[in-house]
């Protein structure tokens, strides 16, 4: 019964989101529950930061809501280049680095562009264009091309990342408020996101310190799963507080 639960509350996030509103009495239709089910699956959304109740169903929350990758980069772009130095500082000589799609990710590639000699590994079209240049040996995931974040999605990506051994992976993170670990607004990145992480001797979620104020419908671990996350800005001690020591946070901005 929980799982269908869960089942039910993804799908109608993904609808939510999708449409731009839902109605009670069409997805009780839909999912052949009571209405009052369906209120409670709306309730639960809204508590994890997703939806606002309006009347006679639910909206998106504004931070739930998706913007392009480009939109992204210029938010807290002085906390995502001091996260990405610390992110570069722990790669080793020769390394294997496994480098996710995302802005903080994008933000790591540029400052990768110093280094030399390392294998990187991306499912980022932005990434690869940054460090197609560089004196690394650079391999595309190849995939599905994901529009709104430039991401390599599916199964031909997921089969290949079942044979890559890394030393490092580097992943995003949409937010974690009232979760468990870092989440993602989309579930075909939640996939790739957990194989790079099974993929990697050590896993980085990179995040800036707001995006515990935020949170998004998939999950892909929890936080113990992860080496760390590596973090900057003005939320730092809230994050911590949330994080309750289930991993090392790593502020990028005092470390050395």
């Amino acid at each position: 019964m929980a799982n269908l639960t869960a089942d039910r509350r993804n799908r109608m996030a993904q609808i939510l989101l999708k449409n731009g509103s839902i109605k009670v009495g069409e997805m009780a239709e839909f999912f052949d529950v009571s209405t009052e089910t369906i209120r409670k699956d709306i309730i639960y959304l809204e508590k994890m930061g997703i939806a606002e109740k309006n009347y006679g169903g639910a909206i998106p929350k504004v931070s739930a809501v998706e913007k392009p990758l480009n939109e992204k980069e210029w938010v807290h772009a002085d906390e995502k280049a001091e996260i990405a130095a610390k992110a570069v500082a722990m790669i080793g000589e020769h390394d294997t680095v496994l480098l996710d799609a995302g802005s903080t990710t994008s933000a790591i590639a540029k400052q990768l562009t110093i280094k030399s000699d390392l294998t990187i590994i991306t499912n980022s079209l932005d990434a690869a264009g940054i460090l197609s240049e560089s004196n690394h040996q650079v391999f595309l995931c190849g995939g599905k091309i994901r529009r709104s974040s430039h991401a390599l999605i599916g199964g031909w990506l997921l089969d290949r990342l079942k044979n890559i051994r890394a030393n490092i992976a580097f992943l995003g993170s949409d937010g974690f408020k009232n979760q468990n670990g870092p989440t993602t607004v989309s579930y075909d990145e939640s996939c790739v996101k957990s194989w790079m992480l099974r993929a990697a001797e050590k896993t980085y979620v990179v995040a800036d310190s707001t995006k515990c104020t935020t949170t998004a419908q998939f999950a892909y671990a929890d936080w113990a799963d992860v080496t760390g996350i590596i973090t900057a800005g003005d939320h730092i001690e809230t994050l911590k507080e949330m994080i309750h020591n289930a991993t090392a946070v790593i502020d990028a901005t005092n470390a050395k």
